[in-house]
């Protein structure tokens, strides 16, 4: 029997962890609050979790592969001793001038399958606090949904500056997010 698979692709900072502005000091790495909530709950409502992140700090000269790669590790500690299961990590290294396929909204990063099972993008969700996250939504036919948390507000008043017709959902943080997702059979 084949399982439906849909999954949340999550920003990293900004969405669940506090965006201290190209981390290289995985002592900065904190959790937002109520992330590790809505992301256990994505969880047990069915959801597949991927983390999928622009870091062009890195391609940018500001952030060292070992910066990044200490500050990741801190991170999926953080997660791990929370007791969230993530699917996969995403991440584009790529300064924005390089014209990559895998900068959001570009779609290269994201997941077609998972164990082997097609992953149902027009399911799924994008959840960040950056236009670049709803629009990689858009991109894969998904649901793109807008935080509030670290560049959510200025997300929304750009959002709104520029009257898009396209309406996003909008969500305090990560737990109210994951409390509007339907239960997957």
């Amino acid at each position: 029997m084949t399982t439906k698979q849909v999954a949340v692709f999550l920003d990293r900072d900004g969405t669940i962890i506090e965006d201290v502005h190209y981390p290289k000091d995985p002592n900065q790495i904190v959790l937002i609050p109520h992330a590790v909530e809505g992301l256990k709950l994505m969880r047990e409502k069915g959801y597949l979790i991927f983390v999928i992140s622009n870091q062009s700090g890195v391609g940018r000269g500001i952030i060292s592969d070992e910066e990044f790669k200490s500050v990741h590790e801190k991170f999926c500690q953080l997660i791990k001793a929370a007791q969230v299961e993530v699917e996969g990590f995403g991440y584009c290294l790529h300064h924005p001038d390089d014209r990559c396929f895998c900068r959001k909204p570009q779609i290269e990063l994201i997941p077609k399958t998972f164990n082997g099972q097609p992953i149902l993008w027009s399911e799924s969700f994008t959840v960040g606090d950056k236009l670049s996250d709803l629009e990689l939504a858009d991109n894969i036919g998904a649901q793109g949904c807008l935080v509030l948390s670290g560049k959510g507000r200025k997300t929304q008043q750009d959002l709104l500056n520029a009257k898009r017709s396209h309406q996003y959902p909008i969500f305090s943080d990560l737990l109210s997010m994951a409390k509007s997702l339907p239960v997957q059979a």
